[in-house]
C-alpha cells in the first residue's frame, strides 16, 4: 500500500497535519500506537471515575487553533470557566491565586511595595511584547531563552512574586518548578494571557477535538511503528503488521522517542532530539461516596509535601459525574515515584498530605484510580527554545517533524506544530 503522507502518532499535532493535508486533496494515512486517537488529549473513565488523559482546559488566545475550532464545528461547544483561582496554603497562612494575571493579583499578600511596583512594569513590559510574540510558539521569545524563570522573576519582580505567585502555579498546572525551566515559555504566554479572565473546557469533553479532527481520516490505532526508512524518492514504514509506502511522511510522535525510530537521521539532527525532554506526571483521582464543596487548592513550596494540586469535584446527577477528589504529586514526589520504581503506586505517595486535606479519606473513598503520564510535557529548560528555532530552520521537503516539543507546551501548541507540518508537506508536492 503507498499513501500520499504517513501521519506517525495521532496526537492533537499529527491529526491537525493529517487534517489539513486531507484537506489539500492528499491521501493520508495515521498510525496510531495506542487504541484511540488523541494522545495526551481525551477523556478517560475507569469504573466510575472520570478524568483527563492529560490537558485539560483550552487557552483563548490562540487565533489559529480558534479557526481550527470553527473549521471543525467545535467553536459552539467551548463552555466558558471565567476567573478561575485557585487558593493556596502556605506555612500557616492562605492566599488567592489568580490563574490569569490582573490587576487583582496586586493584593497577593506578602509582597513589598516595591515588588508590586515591579510586578506592574514587568505587566506593562510584556503587555507591549504582545504584538511580537506567539503564545503557540516559546521560540518566539528567545531573548528569555537563556535564563531560568526563576532568574527572570526575580529579575523583573522579586523573590515574593516568585514563591507566591508564579512557583505555586507553575508548578500546580504543569509540574514544573521555576529553576529548571526558560523564561521564554512565560515571556511568551503570559503577554496573551493579561486582561484575560476565562479559559474553555469542551461541552462533550475534550475527546470531541481528536474525535473530530479524525473524522474522515484512514486512522489505524493499535498499529505501532517500529522504523521510518527512507527508501528511493520516498519513505518505507515499518509496522508489526507489515511495511507500509508513502512519498511523504509526517514524524509526530513524542520527540524523545524519534531517534529510536528513525537510524537515517543526520547527526545535527538526532543531536537536537537526544535534547528533547519530558516531565512524567502522577495523579491519583478517588471517587467518593458522598458530596463535597468545589475547591481548588495549590501550594507554597514549603508547604506542598507530595501534592502540588489538590482539588474536590462535586457530584453531576445530571450527567452521572461522581463526587471526587484529585490529588496531583509534586515535582518532586513524581520524581521519588520513578526513582523508587513506583509509578504504579502513587497513593501511598500522597497518602499522608492527602489526609491532612481530606480527614474522612478512608471512610468516604469508595474507589482510586492511579493515572502516571510518562512523559506529560516538554520541557523547555534554558536554551532549548534556541535550539528548537535553529531545528525548525533547518526543515524542509517531504518529511516533516510536529509535537508541542517543536512549539509550544500547550494544546494549541501542538496543534500550531500539526499546522506547520502541513504547509512543509504542502511546499514539498
Amino acid at each position: 500500500m503507498t499513501a500520499d503522507v504517513i501521519v506517525v502518532g495521532a496526537g492533537i499535532a499529527g491529526l491537525t497535519a493529517a487534517h489539513r493535508l486531507a484537506r489539500q486533496g492528499l491521501a493520508v494515512t495515521v498510525l496510531e500506537a495506542g487504541p484511540v486517537p488523541g494522545g495526551r488529549v481525551g477523556d478517560r473513565e475507569t469504573r466510575g471515575i472520570r478524568y483527563n488523559a492529560g490537558a485539560r482546559l483550552i487557552y483563548p488566545f490562540s487565533k489559529p487553533f480558534n479557526r481550527l475550532l470553527r473549521d471543525l464545528d467545535l467553536a459552539d461547544q467551548l463552555i466558558p470557566v471565567r476567573k478561575l483561582n485557585a487558593t493556596c496554603l502556605g506555612d500557616g497562612e492562605n492566599w488567592l491565586i489568580e490563574l490569569m494575571p490582573s490587576a487583582a493579583s496586586l493584593r497577593t499578600p506578602g509582597l513589598t511595595l516595591t515588588e508590586r511596583l515591579r510586578f506592574v512594569a514587568l505587566g506593562t513590559r510584556l503587555l507591549l511584547a504582545k504584538r511580537r510574540t506567539d503564545p503557540d510558539d516559546a521560540a518566539s521569545a528567545l531573548e528569555a531563552d537563556g535564563q531560568t524563570l526563576a532568574q527572570y522573576i526575580l529579575a523583573h519582580a522579586g523573590p515574593n512574586v516568585l514563591a507566591r505567585m508564579v512557583d505555586p502555579v507553575f508548578r500546580g498546572t504543569r509540574a514544573w518548578n521555576a529553576e529548571e525551566i526558560s523564561g521564554a515559555f512565560f515571556a511568551s504566554t503570559t503577554p496573551h494571557l493579561i486582561g484575560q479572565d476565562t479559559v474553555y473546557v469542551l461541552k462533550s469533553g475534550m475527546a470531541a477535538l481528536p474525535n473530530a479532527l479524525a473524522r474522515g481520516l484512514d486512522l489505524r490505532c493499535d498499529t505501532p511503528v517500529t522504523a521510518v526508512l527512507r527508501e528511493g524518492a520516498g519513505y518505507a514504514v515499518d509496522t508489526a503488521g507489515g511495511t507500509l509506502r508513502a512519498d511523504r511522511v509526517v514524524m509526530a510522535v513524542e520527540g524523545s522517542l524519534v531517534a529510536g525510530l528513525m537510524p537515517d537521521q543526520s547527526a545535527e539532527d538526532r543531536a537536537f532530539f537526544a535534547g528533547v525532554r519530558y516531565n512524567s506526571l502522577g495523579i491519583v483521582h478517588y471517587r467518593l461516596n458522598r458530596d463535597v464543596p468545589a475547591r481548588m487548592n495549590f501550594f507554597a513550596r514549603g508547604s506542598a509535601a507530595t501534592i502540588a494540586t489538590y482539588q474536590q469535584v462535586p457530584g453531576n446527577p445530571a450527567t452521572g459525574q461522581a463526587p471526587q477528589l484529585y490529588a496531583q504529586l509534586s515535582p518532586e514526589a513524581n520524581a521519588r515515584a520513578k526513582a523508587e520504581g513506583r509509578t504504579g503506586a502513587l497513593h501511598g505517595i500522597v497518602e499522608d498530605r492527602l489526609l491532612q486535606l481530606y480527614p474522612t479519606l478512608h471512610a468516604d473513598c469508595a474507589d482510586r484510580v492511579e493515572q502516571w503520564i510518562e512523559r506529560k510535557l516538554p520541557t523547555f529548560y534554558p536554551g532549548y527554545a534556541r535550539a528548537v528555532h535553529d531545528f525548525r530552520a533547518r526543515q524542509s521537503g517531504p518529511l516533516a517533524y510536529c509535537g508541542d516539543y517543536l512549539a509550544q507546551s500547550l494544546l494549541t501548541g501542538a496543534a500550531a506544530s500539526g499546522e506547520r507540518a502541513a504547509r512543509q508537506i504542502i511546499a514539498s508536492l
